[in-house]
């Protein structure tokens, strides 16, 4: 049991790494979209009314794409689940309302989780 579950705990670890690494890009590719937007709207700056718009093209559909990515990704954190308890091992924790993504084996329905409120510190 301890060699699987240092077998597997590098896994865990990376896969909920690559799921924060791909929110952090879609926060900066949100927070690069809007700069461009901001600096055509800059007093003085005097760019066209259509510069930078086919780079924000661009991110949007990159956007769209690191959106996908991340659903593949924790899609693919859900099959993880179904492996770890197929091989017998504890579940670890996975945020404030699930400890894992749904199994896709497992038949169940619940997609998202209602939303708490944070209190503040």
């Amino acid at each position: 049991m301890k060699q699987r579950i240092e077998a597997a705990r590098p896994i865990a670890t990376k896969i909920h790494e690559v799921e924060k690494s791909l929110n952090l890009t879609m926060v900066q590719m949100g927070e690069l979209m809007s700069s461009i937007a901001a600096a055509r709207m800059a007093p003085g700056t005097r760019f066209s009314l259509t510069a930078g718009m086919d780079a924000s093209e661009k991110l949007i559909a990159a956007a769209a794409r690191t959106a996908r990515c991340y659903r593949d990704v924790v899609d693919a954190h859900g099959h993880l689940v179904a492996d770890r308890e197929e091989a017998g091992l504890r579940t670890v924790s996975w945020g404030d309302f699930a400890e894992c993504p749904p199994n896709p084996t497992s038949g169940s329905a619940e997609t998202s989780a209602p939303l708490r409120i944070v209190e503040n510190a």
